[in-house]
């Protein structure tokens, strides 16, 4: 980002671009809140799309869009759904990220196992066969048995939010069946064994990554992890596949979860003109590819899949072709997304230590976060 805020500067003399980095994100609200906003800034993710533009917080787009004929049918649909509340765009997707499951070779040959799991009835049976436990010590896993729920629930046909009803959706078959083999493949072990394997595991963006010692055999992770394992690991024999899907719901497969990075023009910002023609230049073609090649992330720009950049990003066609050719879902835009999901990464811990049961731990969720979205009804 540096070197575009360079180019772009260097380009024209009407307007000056200065970059400030900062890990903060609430610190941008409370800049907002406080009346001095930054006049351009980015968030790592969609989830607090909806929140902030409810909150006053965030410029809608449309209007500059619309006055400059912004190629906007270019950003592929599940990015563009992304950044989207309540029928206005609210930022827009610089690079977008997806997870596939990445396969340990020669540990799953030693298991006896051809090829990584299709389905997630596979993925369990694998799971038994590639773990490794001693005396009630876990040596290796298959793969982390409470995985990510919002985005393995696309694996079942599960959903967390139905936009007809305004109603959040926790109990929803899909995301039950999900739970429930969380559950199965976290009883396969004890929790007090699977704490003491996590805690020494080693860092995750360095050589002692737990996936590339053979800690684990599987691991559900970003694209990202192709560019590590080139640089930590470049003799790692590994493969990547699709997210398993549910045999019982054949319709599911090639189903997959993305985020996308965001850029977005604060409310209350001095030079929103300024800040718009800045916006539009580095989401263009040639600066997005040139962004999302140099971090080993993907492009949100239909015209971007196939540039030449892009021909050194470890793993980009695979990853690049599972978002093209796949159903590929984000996270529900609604203002209370972030304690919905912390919500339910809660109860799932609850649910893993029979603090309660799959029923009573999700309707626990629709109890707490439901009347949130009745008040969006009234």
């Amino acid at each position: 980002m540096k070197g575009l805020i360079k180019e772009f500067n260097e380009s024209q003399d009407e307007i000056f671009v200065k970059g400030l980095s900062q890990g903060d994100v609430q610190k941008q609200m409370t800049a907002i809140v406080g009346g001095n906003p930054p006049d351009i800034a980015t968030h790592p993710d969609e989830n607090k799309i909806a929140s902030w533009s409810e909150r006053g917080a965030i410029m809608p787009l449309n209007e500059f869009m619309e006055k400059d004929d912004f190629d906007y049918e270019d950003f592929l649909p599940s990015a563009r759904s992304a950044v989207e509340y309540d029928g206005k765009t609210y930022a827009l997707p610089i690079v977008m990220n997806t997870w596939m499951l990445y396969y340990n070779k020669d540990l799953l040959k030693e298991a006896g196992l051809d090829g990584p799991p299709e389905t997630v009835q596979e993925l369990e049976e694998y799971n038994k066969k590639l773990s490794k436990v001693d005396n009630g010590r876990i040596e290796r896993l298959g793969i982390w048995p409470a995985l990510n729920p919002y985005m393995w629930m696309h694996a079942f046909g599960g959903k967390l939010w139905d936009p007809e009803s305004q109603d959040v959706t926790p109990t929803d078959p899909g995301f039950t069946k999900m739970m429930e083999m969380n559950k199965r493949m976290w009883d396969q072990y004890d929790s007090e064994a699977l704490d003491r394997f996590v805690s020494t595991e080693g860092a995750y963006d360095s050589p002692q990554n737990s996936f590339f010692t053979g800690k684990f055999a599987m691991s559900f992770d970003g694209e990202w992890l192709a560019t590590f394992i080139k640089r930590y690991a470049p003799d790692f024999n590994y493969g990547i596949a699709p997210m398993p899907y549910d045999e019982n719901k054949p319709e599911t497969k090639n189903s997959g979860f993305i985020n996308v990075g965001t850029v977005y023009i604060p409310e209350g910002s001095e030079h929103p003109e300024e800040a718009w023609e800045f916006l539009n230049w580095v989401t263009e073609k040639e600066q997005m590819v040139k962004f999302a090649s140099g971090l080993g992330n993907l492009p949100t720009r239909e015209s971007a899949v196939d540039d030449e950049a892009f021909k050194d990003v470890p793993e980009y066609e695979t990853f690049m072709n599972y978002i093209v050719n796949g159903n590929m879902k984000s996270v529900p835009t609604v203002p209370f997304l972030e304690e919905y999901l912390q919500e339910i990464w809660t109860v799932q811990d609850e649910i893993m230590r029979d603090k309660v049961s799959v029923d009573e731990g999700l309707k626990k969720i629709e109890n707490k976060i439901q009347p949130k979205a009745d008040e969006l009804k009234e």
